[in-house]
């Protein structure tokens, strides 16, 4: 047997000014043809996992492209995407005859004139293979699974975690599906269900709370004979496009009605529970200051409103200045993006004091730039490889990338924004998260699998940006109303 596999993932923040662009698709995160599965072999990635269980089932691979963002964004260039796009058709087209093909999205994908960009690669693929050849699709559980992206794939299945644990457990389901169905031992019979309804992250965790009700009997339920797999995705939540919304997907074995019904079932839990979404975000002020009088540490403070995994451009300073006024006596840690800023530091080079104004830059109206005095403590290339279950094994380029000591604070300044999922955002500068008394954190929930185990509290931050949680205050204009909670349902 004979699978291709290709990936195209970014996800799409509509209120971000900075749009998706090449700058988040930095060296190494663009692997093609042999490339992938060299790059991507030994991670734990969705890619990584349909590599291992292809060849546990003695599956030859024809790899397409793999392009994975460093960062999530505004709508993506449509430039680019049509380059991404054209060069895995093209490939698909060169590969010659294949059994399945693999593709592993996000979901949440948007372009300058493509609000579902996931179903566009969908769309052309099947456009590209004909009816006969399965696809199989595996999705972010953030993704907003369009009924084009159902009626395109052979099948769809989506991340059981969140934070995200199981990119690697989710490839390998995929290409295990693929493999039975290219060899005739399933008959996938899709049934989709929408909700109006979008919900922050802080609190659509997976290992507590509504989601894991949820989540929990959708397992339960793929566990059950006939059926091949059950998905429950929580959508980004900054998505502002027409057909936005919760989703649920079911795969039976050849078994419609089966998957209808459980499709409904589920749905039917998940819209009961969408109010114990609602976040209750700690005051910034009152919380830092509690923080720095704690005869414990660290504290983990996080400012999902400006998490680049999120799609926010990670220039925020209004935490920054709360920090720096409470002059803290012990040491701190805080990130920022900020590429003239990264660069004035390795003009002046290791150990000089540089004033500097800092921040604020990408177009955000809730916050400003801020002047700051400091030393340059260190400096990077910025490449580090992510040690925690998300993305483990990846390596991620911030580019050029700084600490800037500023008191007792540690400032890392660095060109390109990444996600922050991991302590090696900080670790791999000589900074020991273990050894500060305040840790910041720019994501919602993800951030809490490798922080959880060495913080002595975690609290999400009431703090500004356009990935804020208060999803009722943000400019909605796309999206198709009613929907909750902008609207009382």
């Amino acid at each position: 047997m004979r699978i291709a596999i290709g990936s195209i993932v970014q996800e799409t923040n509509s209120f971000s000014p900075v749009p998706g662009s090449w700058l988040h698709f930095p060296p190494g995160q663009v692997l093609r043809g042999p490339e992938l599965l060299a790059g991507r072999a030994g991670t734990r990635t969705e890619v990584g996992g349909a590599i291992d269980e292809a060849r546990a089932r003695g599956v030859a691979l024809a790899p397409l492209i793999g392009a994975m963002t460093s960062a999530s964004a505004g709508p993506m260039e449509d430039a680019l995407f049509d380059e991404l796009l054209g060069e895995l058709l093209a490939l698909l087209r060169d590969t010659g005859p294949i059994d399945g093909l693999l593709l592993a999205l996000h979901g949440a994908m948007a372009t300058q004139t493509r609000e579902d960009a996931t179903g566009e690669i969908v769309r052309a693929a099947r456009a590209a293979l004909g009816p006969g050849v399965p696809i199989v699709v595996t999705l972010d559980l953030h993704a907003n699974v369009t009924r084009r992206m159902a009626d395109e794939a052979t099948a769809i299945v989506g991340y059981r975690t969140a934070p995200h644990v199981d990119l690697y457990e989710t490839g390998v389901r995929g290409m295990a599906l693929l493999h039975r169905v290219a060899s005739g031992e399933a008959r996938p019979a899709v049934a989709l269900r929408r909700l109006p309804m979008i919900l922050p992250a802080e609190n659509g965790r997976t290992t507590e709370g509504p989601y894991a009700e949820v989540m929990d009997a959708a397992i339960a339920w793929s566990a059950r004979p006939g059926l091949l797999d059950a998905s429950v995705f929580s959508v980004q939540p900054w998505l502002d496009v027409e057909d936005v919304g919760c989703g649920v997907i079911v795969t039976a074995d050849g078994d419609r009605e089966l998957a209808e019904r459980v499709a409904d079932e589920l749905a039917a839990m998940f819209w009961e529970r969408r109010r114990r979404f609602e976040v209750q975000l700690a005051p910034a002020a009152e919380t830092l200051a509690r923080a720095l009088a704690s005869d414990r540490g660290p504290w983990v403070l996080a400012d999902s409103a400006d998490a680049p995994s999120s799609g926010a451009p990670g220039d925020s300073t209004a935490l920054l200045e709360l920090l720096l006024a409470a002059r803290p006596a012990r040491p701190c840690l805080h990130n920022i993006v900020d590429a003239p800023a990264a660069q004035a530091m390795a003009r002046a080079g290791i150990g000089a004091e540089v004033r500097l104004t800092i921040g604020g830059s990408s177009g955000v109206p809730f916050y400003r730039p801020v002047e700051v005095l400091g030393r340059v403590r260190l400096l990077s290339d910025g490449a580090f490889v992510n040690r925690g279950q998300g993305f483990q094994g990846v390596t991620f380029q911030r580019g050029l990338t700084g600490v800037l000591q500023l008191g007792q604070v540690a400032l890392v300044v660095m060109e390109r924004p990444v996600i922050q999922w991991d302590p090696e955002l900080y670790r791999s500068l000589g900074l020991e998260p273990r050894d500060a008394q305040v840790v910041v954190v720019k994501s919602p929930a993800a951030f809490r699998a490798a922080y959880g185990p060495l913080a002595a509290e975690i609290h999400v931050l009431d703090a500004p940006g356009v990935c804020s949680p208060n999803l009722r205050a943000l400019p909605f204009r796309r999206c198709r109303r009613p929907i909750y909670p902008l609207d009382e349902l």
